[in-house]
Order: structure tokens, then sequence, then C-alpha cells
């Protein structure tokens, strides 16, 4: 579809429909990324699958019928949603559209059209109130660390930051010290440098930029801090203290189970992934893992599939957090099993 056809479905959208007619400039320039258009001929059906995400119909141009497990709604057209959307049928249930006319329509998310209104109401309420804070909200809103966050989680974690600035060649956290503190950066650039498993080389593991975090692991395992960050260009850095990114953050983004849970999750939906070292893995691990230490989580990403559901263990739970915790930042789907290989008490294997 031709960029000018998009725009004027866009301006007929945050004209007339509600909500994107509720929306601040600076949110409804974000729709087109978020939602899906399409033109559908006189005729035409087309089936939606539930889960996908999409459960919002606006009928923008033409007229459709809905048809949903053997009824069908008709007469459904731009007047009939701009009030309000269509819902669409949630699972196991499916949605056919069947065009009466020549049509355009709009398939949105409710929850991304929800997590929008609540950043501009945010956005409105700290620009208000405190121009600092309005400035940290928008200038990281669409780091990762926030996107599963509750909104309220959200603006309560920014209140409580402080920011620092920082100079090319200094280091924020050492691999080795203990952790106090959860950063992010809002502006500026660093690397992230981490030991091997022998303490032999060191190693670059990552390049951070704008949006971007580091620190969490420790906070959340409790232990050392497994990795240097230097940064690379001057850089303004926002800081979470322990006790609030404790409350805030970690207990929001970390889904723990227990293994009864975790076993039956896997004989239907969920793959699971080990965390541990490669030597742990081979003496012992749950039947059909796949392993990804760690250490090597932030470079291998890219082997997960985001559409599957993962469960993540280790020894005892604490590495499988960090794990959860980094991979729900992705917007995966993940669950950490309490008490790890530890206290799994089902079959396990050996290589």
């Amino acid at each position: 579809m031709k960029i000018a056809k998009i725009q004027a479905i866009l301006d007929k959208l945050t004209a007339n429909h509600v909500p994107f007619n509720l929306l601040s400039e600076d949110r409804a320039s974000e729709i087109t990324n978020l939602v899906r258009f399409m033109e559908m001929r006189e005729g035409e059906l087309y089936q939606i699958n539930p889960g996908k995400g999409h459960d919002y119909l606006f009928v923008v141009e033409g007229e459709l019928k809905v048809i949903e497990d053997g009824s069908i709604r008709c007469g459904i057209v731009p007047n009939i949603t701009k009030s309000q959307p269509i819902t669409l049928a949630a699972a196991p249930k499916t949605s056919t559209l069947l065009a009466v006319k020549n049509s355009m329509i709009c398939l949105a998310d409710s929850d991304m059209l929800d997590d929008l209104l609540s950043w501009d109401e945010i956005m409105h309420v700290s620009q208000d109130e405190d121009t600092d804070l309005h400035n940290q909200l928008n200038s990281v809103r669409d780091s990762l660390a926030f996107k599963r966050l509750p909104m309220e989680c959200v603006e309560s974690a920014f209140q409580r930051m402080n920011t620092m600035t920082a100079k090319a060649g200094q280091e924020i956290i050492t691999e080795g010290e203990e952790g106090d503190a959860f950063y992010i950066i809002q502006s500026g650039a660093a690397e992230v440098w981490q030991s091997d498993i022998y303490g032999e080389e060191v190693n670059k593991i990552a390049d951070l930029a704008k949006g971007d975090t580091f620190g969490c692991e420790a906070l959340i395992s409790g232990k050392l801090r497994s990795e240097t960050v230097k940064i690379t260009e001057d850089a303004t850095i926002l800081v979470l203290g322990h006790d609030d990114f404790e409350k805030l953050v970690s207990t929001q983004l970390v889904r723990r189970v227990n293994p009864k849970i975790a076993k039956s999750m896997m004989e239907t939906t969920h793959k699971i992934l080990d965390v541990r070292y490669a030597e742990e893995h081979e003496h012992k691990h749950i039947p059909g893992s796949t392993l990804i230490p760690l250490h090597e989580l932030r470079t291998r990403m890219n082997e997960l599939d985001p559409a599957i559901p993962y469960i993540v263990y280790c020894h005892s739970g604490s590495r499988s957090a960090v794990a959860a915790l980094k991979l729900s930042q992705n917007n995966f789907d993940v669950v950490s099993v309490e008490g790890g290989i530890r206290d799994w008490p089902f079959d396990t294997d050996s290589d």
C-alpha cells in the first residue's frame, strides 16, 4: 500500500475514530507500525485467527459483514466503528469478514491502544508536574525495559530514578563487584565486557545505546556483577536503586512457576531452555531442553522464536530469573522454574 494512501487512512482514523482521535500527535505518529491496514474487494472473505493481537476492527471505508460462531453481524460501516470498534472473537473462535462493498479496514490490538493512551496520560501529568520527569519518560519510553511493565510501575520507577552523567572511558559497573543499582542509558553509548568461564580472557559481548539497560543480573541473582560496562560516548544515565528495582521491575517481569506446573506447560505449549554452563548441562538436564548459557543469552537471543513461550531453568532458580527478565524485556513469553534442576522431581538426562 502506498505511503500517501496509508497517510490518508491514518488521517481519517485520528480525526473520526475512538480511541485514535484521543491520542496525542506523538502517540498517533506511532500507529503505522502497530496496526494492520487491509483493502478488501466486494465479495472477498478474510478469516482472522484469534491470538494474533488484532482483536479490534475499524471500518474506514466501505461495508462489511462479520461472521462468528454461526451468527452474522451486518451493516458494519465507518459510522458504526467511529465511537466504538468491533471486538472480534477470542480463541478458540474465529472471525470471518465479508466485504459487502470495496472496503478499507484497520485491525488493531486493544492492549496496544490502551498502552498508548496510558502513556499519553503519564506524559501529560509529568509535563504538568515535573519537566525533568517528562523529559526522562519521553527520552526512553520505547526502552524494552518498560514494554512489559504495568504503566503505574513505569511512572513510579521514573519518579524514583536519579540522573548521572558519565564521560567516555568511565566504568559504570565492574565485574566482580556487588550490585546496588539498575541503569538506563538516556543518551550516549557504552560497551559490555565479560570474562570467559575460565577467567582467562575478557571479551566485548554487546554495545549499548539510548534506551538500553544494564545492571539487573546481580540485583536479581544476589551475586556479584558478571560484567563490566564502559562508557564509549559521553552519556546521561538514569539510575534505579536495588529496592525500587526489586519492587517495581523485577517482581513485575519475572514470573516463577513450580516444577509441577512447569512440567505440565512443557507437555503442552512451552519449550524449555537451560541457562547453565555446558558442563552442568552434560552432567544432568531436563529432557528436551535447549542449552544457551546465561552469559551467551544476550548474543544468542536471535536463536529463539518470540512466537513460542519458554520455560527457563538453571541450578537453583537465580540464573533463570535473570534470563527470564532479559527475555521478558525483549517481548518473550517466559517463566522461570522455582528451585531449578536442584528441586526438579521428574526424570532427567545426561550426555
